[in-house]
């Protein structure tokens, strides 16, 4: 009911003040300025200037309040230039939770072997790193080699060795790629391991970065073997070694970026009876990057539908679509987003917001 009647009062305040009668001369004015073809003013400094120049004596403030209120502008605001994440810190025994993903390398032949892919295992609390290339005899079916199957041989590979000292974790984190399906689930069934499927590659962040180095460091020499060693003898974050940190029973990191203000159960929950935007990611819009005069933020509007709040942690929200307009269809699927989000990523709806006037929403 609090939802519902959020949505109501939501509507109701934008048809009013959407409603040209109802408003007064500066906002008229203002309107046929921003809105025109060759308006576009990004900020209320440019819009203030432009208002200026058609003869307006409208103060700044008043602009500034007047566009902060426009539903257009509020979806195209930059991003916020520091977001918190909630980070893998709370896990400090090793051989608990491993990410896992697979490395397309240049084509690297060794014999009658052509080395094709790379898997690669990260320990999240020691850091510690383990690699397997996956070679072929023939790459005509360069993807047809990156199976299930190969993935499941690659992995008991590398927790079969015993000079490797990583182990069967608790959790497998991978992507949600074919190939950590099939044969990959049923062999960490078989070893009480639990899959979980990174939602966002922001879940997969330490492996991101050590992907990169790869890419970076190991391209240009393929050395691989040189560089793992070097790489996990060097002093990480966590103060060691991974080599070292691997051996311990506790191991504690600090976040990369500390967040400066209140987290976890100090911060200011948002209230289960706004409505939100959410930040958009290049993954987001179409073509996977982001372009001039796309949005910012989702066009579509959203109310908290849960919420978790863990020590030293950010609080995370998850959303759920909220329609515009009350229409009972049960075939119609609300959006829920999969991933969550921290309070710097979600947008407050004020209930003054104003929806384009009607002659721009025709023409």
């Amino acid at each position: 009911m609090v939802i519902v009647s959020s949505l109501v009062n939501f509507i109701r305040n934008s048809k009013l003040l959407s409603s040209e009668t109802r408003k007064p001369d500066f906002s008229i004015a203002l309107q046929k300025i921003y809105y025109q073809p060759i308006g576009y003013q990004r900020n209320a400094k440019k819009l203030f200037e432009a208002s200026l120049k058609a003869g307006y004596d409208f103060t700044l403030d008043e602009v500034k309040d007047w566009l902060e209120r426009q539903a257009v502008y509020r979806i195209h605001k930059s991003h916020p230039k520091y977001i918190p994440r909630a980070s893998f810190c709370s896990i400090t025994t090793p051989n608990k939770v491993h990410q896992a993903d697979v490395l397309y390398m240049p084509y690297d032949k060794v014999g009658r072997v052509t080395y094709l892919f790379c898997l690669n295992v990260v320990d999240v609390a020691s850091r510690y790193k383990a690699s397997v290339p996956i070679g072929a005899y023939s790459v005509k079916d360069r993807e047809g080699i990156l199976t299930s199957k190969t993935i499941a041989r690659a992995i008991e590979k590398i927790y079969d060795d015993p000079e490797c000292p990583l182990v069967w974790p608790k959790t497998f984190l991978t992507d949600r790629g074919p190939e950590f399906r099939g044969d990959c689930e049923k062999l960490m069934r078989e070893h009480d391991v639990k899959i979980q499927k990174a939602k966002s590659k922001r879940t997969m962040g330490i492996f991101e970065r050590y992907n990169r180095t790869l890419i970076e460091k190991l391209f240009p020499s393929q050395d691989a073997s040189d560089l793992l060693t070097l790489h996990l003898n060097k002093i990480s974050r966590l103060g060691i070694s991974p080599v070292d940190a691997i051996e311990k029973e506790e191991v504690f990191a600090k976040p990369s970026y500390p967040r400066d203000g209140p987290i976890g159960f100090d911060e200011e929950k948002l209230s289960d009876d706004v409505l939100v935007r959410y930040l958009l990611y290049p993954s987001d819009l179409e073509g996977g990057r982001h372009r001039a005069g796309d949005l910012n933020w989702s066009p579509h509007i959203y109310h908290i539908c849960q919420s978790m709040v863990q020590k030293n942690q950010p609080v995370l929200y998850w959303l759920e679509e909220v329609p515009f307009e009350l229409i009972d269809n049960d075939d119609y699927i609300l959006k829920r987003p999969e991933r969550s989000f921290v309070r710097e990523e979600l947008m407050v709806i004020p209930f003054d917001t104003e929806l384009p006037p009607q002659w721009v929403l025709t023409n």
